[in-house]
C-alpha cells in the first residue's frame, strides 16, 4: 500500500515535470520562430505581440514643489497644458465652466473638488480654478493647511495628482521626498 502511494506521487511529479518541459519547449520554439520580418511587419501595422511588464502610473500630473507652492500664496500652481490634457476632458460642461470662471460675471470662485490623499487615506476639499493672472490652474482654499503643513511638504518633494473619473474627484500622492531628514 505504501509503495502504491509512493508510485502515484512519483507519477504525479513526473507528469508535472513533463508539462513544464512541454511549456518550456513551446516557449523556446515561439521565440525562435519569431523572425525579424515578423517584427518589421508588426511595426508597419502599428501593433506588437511583444509582452512587457510595464508599470501603470495613474499620476498624470507630477510636480516638484517650489517655494511658490509652499509659501504664503496658499495655492498649488498646475501647468495649463497638463490640466487641458488630463483633467478638463473628463469634466462635464458645468464643472469646466466653474473651473474657467465663465459661470458668472463675478470673480472666479472655481470648482469645489474632493481630493483623496492616497498615502494617508484621508479626504479633503479644495477649490480648483483657472488662475486669472496666468494661463495656469490652481488648487487653493485649504491647500496649505490640508497638504503643505499636514504632509510636511518641502521644496523638491514630488507630488502626483490625477482626476479619478469614477469618483469625480482628484487623487493625490507624495511620490518622493527631496531629502530623508526634515
Amino acid at each position: 500500500m505504501e509503495k502504491q502511494g509512493w508510485n502515484q506521487s512519483r507519477n504525479k511529479e513526473s507528469a508535472e515535470e513533463m508539462e513544464r518541459s512541454r511549456v518550456a519547449f513551446n516557449l523556446r520554439r515561439m521565440r525562435t520562430s519569431y523572425t525579424m520580418g515578423d517584427l518589421l511587419e508588426e511595426r508597419s501595422r502599428g501593433v506588437s505581440t511583444e509582452l512587457s511588464l510595464s508599470h501603470y502610473d495613474p499620476f498624470t500630473i507630477k510636480k516638484k514643489m517650489k517655494p511658490s507652492d509652499l509659501g504664503n500664496l496658499c495655492r498649488l500652481l498646475v501647468p495649463s497644458d497638463l490640466v487641458e490634457k488630463h483633467i478638463l476632458p473628463f469634466l462635464n460642461t458645468a464643472q469646466a465652466n466653474q473651473v474657467a470662471g465663465v459661470v458668472s460675471q463675478e470673480t472666479n470662485r472655481g470648482l469645489k473638488v474632493r481630493v483623496w490623499d492616497v498615502n494617508t487615506g484621508s479626504m479633503h476639499r479644495l477649490v480648483f480654478k483657472r488662475w486669472s493672472t496666468s494661463r495656469s490652474y490652481i488648487f487653493n482654499d485649504g491647500w496649505t493647511k490640508d497638504f503643505v503643513k499636514r504632509r510636511n511638504l518641502a521644496e523638491g518633494d514630488e507630488i502626483g495628482i490625477y482626476w479619478d473619473k469614477d469618483q469625480s474627484g482628484f487623487t493625490f500622492s507624495v511620490l518622493s521626498r527631496a531629502c530623508l531628514v526634515r
